[in-house]
């Protein structure tokens, strides 16, 4: 069984850890790396709102009947409890936080029977002013709202919260400077002890730096009651994603195929090839599987670099290498450092997992290297200790041209199997975003 489906069982099927009523009051936190999908698992795996979508050319349920009843949205509806999801993306106040908890679980149950869910946007950037409210009711809040929406309406917001409510909060990292972290937890905290609700918080913790690191260490203990990690493979990521476009599955093999040859788990990135992909293919149907991986590498390798090789141009030979002249930078990196990269990939193809990891390896081993010579003459070790600096200077310097470097040089030497004319079409659309 995958990571995924253990998460969904525990989560919402077997175990059903959100709708045991012994957990409520209880915080757990969803973590994994950035860009691993966590967001994606959540909304469209775990909570499946309901909502409407374009779909050729038409307006349609984003799930089916049966897709959204098997959804935390509605198995918490049927109870009169609200499930929301709270992205901390550009709040600047706990105020402003705390009205956009109530504001949606008001709408996630009454729907849009107000205007609630068009101003929502609009308050939770006032929440400044607003002062503080009080839980259970919100308070003096209904004076400064009678005019907009009905206060015995929204009065029942707290109600779909309490014994039982679910409150996701997502973008940690997104939140302004503006909002104290230790502030931030202990309101997450007093909301899950007063409502009786559940609190699950979307977090990769390696997003906290300096002081925010220290804090988040001193009270993740006292604040969270449950860890669970987020580790899907790529293949269980690809999935995911590519089952929400409308691609023939006679190309998933050698999409799938390419994404892993570029050590990529990023759910953004894979979105990203997904809605470029059905664009191009709907354009150039008679791709073949080479220049679809052509096509893929590429992109992949933009986003991370934002470097498009035009390998088509003309080539310069740099010491016994014929080097593309769009790449000249390479001109100015020892050739060492490229044969030592070429080395680690071929040593250890296994081992090497991303790209950033790659450049480590490179840099310790480097470091190894210089540690291993036994030299008695004080002057070629401080040479070498030199050379061992400009070295690791170099390799910060050019880390996105030596990773693209070994990742299309290397897994693109069969290009020539694709016509200038083709890759030129290709890079032109990575480029410019358009045909």
């Amino acid at each position: 069984m995958s990571n995924k489906e253990r998460l969904e069982n525990y989560l919402l099927k077997k175990n059903a850890f959100l709708l045991d009523e012994k957990n409520n009051g209880k915080t757990i936190m969803l973590s994994g790396v950035w860009g691993a999908g966590k967001t994606h698992f959540w909304k469209e795996e775990i909570a499946k709102e309901q909502e409407k979508i374009q779909k050729n050319g038409e307006e349609v349920d984003k799930y089916t009947l049966e897709e959204y009843n098997q959804g935390l949205h509605s198995k918490l509806k049927e109870k009169e409890k609200a499930c929301v999801y709270v992205s901390l993306y550009g709040k600047t106040s706990i105020e402003s936080i705390e009205l956009d908890v109530y504001m949606k679980a008001y709408q996630n149950i009454i729907g849009d029977a107000d205007n609630i869910s068009k101003l929502c946007s609009v308050f939770t950037n006032i929440g400044k002013n607003l002062g503080n409210m009080a839980h259970k009711g919100m308070g003096g809040l209904f004076i400064w709202l009678e005019n907009l929406v009905n206060k015995d309406k929204f009065s029942k917001a707290g109600k779909y919260l309490e014994n039982g409510g679910v409150i996701c909060f997502d973008d940690f990292e997104r939140k302004s400077k503006e909002i104290d972290l230790n502030d931030l937890f202990g309101f997450i905290s007093q909301l899950a002890l007063e409502y009786k609700c559940k609190v699950v918080i979307i977090l990769n913790s390696d997003v906290f730096k300096d002081k925010d690191a220290q804090v988040f260490q001193n009270v993740k203990e006292k604040s969270i009651n449950k860890f669970l990690k987020f580790n899907p493979t790529k293949k269980e990521l690809f999935n995911m994603i590519f089952s929400l476009y409308e691609i023939d599955k006679k190309y998933e093999n050698v999409l799938l195929n390419s994404i892993i040859e570029m050590y990529v788990l990023n759910a953004r990135i894979y979105q990203n090839i997904f809605e470029n992909f059905e664009e191009l293919i709907k354009k150039y149907p008679e791709l073949t599987n080479n220049e679809i991986r052509f096509f893929v590498l590429s992109l992949i390798n933009f986003n991370l670099t934002h470097i498009v090789f035009k390998f088509y141009d003309y080539f310069e030979n740099i010491s016994g290498w014929n080097i593309p002249s769009y790449f000249s930078k390479l001109k100015d990196i020892p050739i060492n450092l490229i044969n030592s990269l070429n080395d680690e990939v071929a040593n250890n193809p296994k081992q090497i997992q991303s790209q950033l990891e790659l450049i480590d390896t490179l840099k310790q081993n480097l470091s190894s290297e210089y540690k291993t010579v036994e030299e008695p003459n004080k002057k070629v070790e401080r040479k070498a200790s030199e050379k061992l600096n400009n070295d690791l200077k170099m390799i910060d310097k050019y880390s996105n041209e030596l990773m693209s470097f070994w990742k299309l040089e290397g897994l693109l030497q069969y290009r020539n199997e694709i016509s200038a004319e083709k890759q030129r079409m290709i890079n032109n659309f990575i480029e410019n975003g358009y045909l």
